[in-house]
């Protein structure tokens, strides 16, 4: 990542360079096709030593709530919606229903 030092922190035996550790900040929505949509930020490890201070992302995942096929749900992958910036971090996120009276099937993110 840009503006981040290269190599390990001596300190923390750590990569200078965040990686996604966790999801944090989960909200979700029952979608009318029984699938589910899924919001969260990303949690971040680095060798900064402050952990979940580096730049973090906003992402999405839809599963089928009925589904108990394992082999299906390893497909399933995150959608990157936005990507925090050197410097920047999100913090969390909210989900407003969608009054569009149109819109019946709800899939768009």
């Amino acid at each position: 990542m840009n503006g981040y030092p290269t190599g390990t922190n001596a300190a923390t035996g750590l990569p200078w360079s965040p990686a996604t550790d966790g999801l944090r900040n989960l909200a979700g929505r029952l979608d009318h096709d029984g699938r589910v949509t899924l919001w969260a930020t990303t949690s971040t490890i680095s060798g900064n030593g402050d952990t979940g201070a580096e730049p973090n992302q906003l992402v999405a995942i839809r599963d089928t709530l009925k589904s108990s096929d394992a082999t299906a749900a390893a497909q399933e992958t995150f959608v990157t919606l936005r990507s925090a910036g050197f410097g920047e971090v999100l913090r969390g996120n909210s989900f407003t229903p969608d009054r569009d009276a149109d819109d019946h099937d709800h899939d768009h993110h």
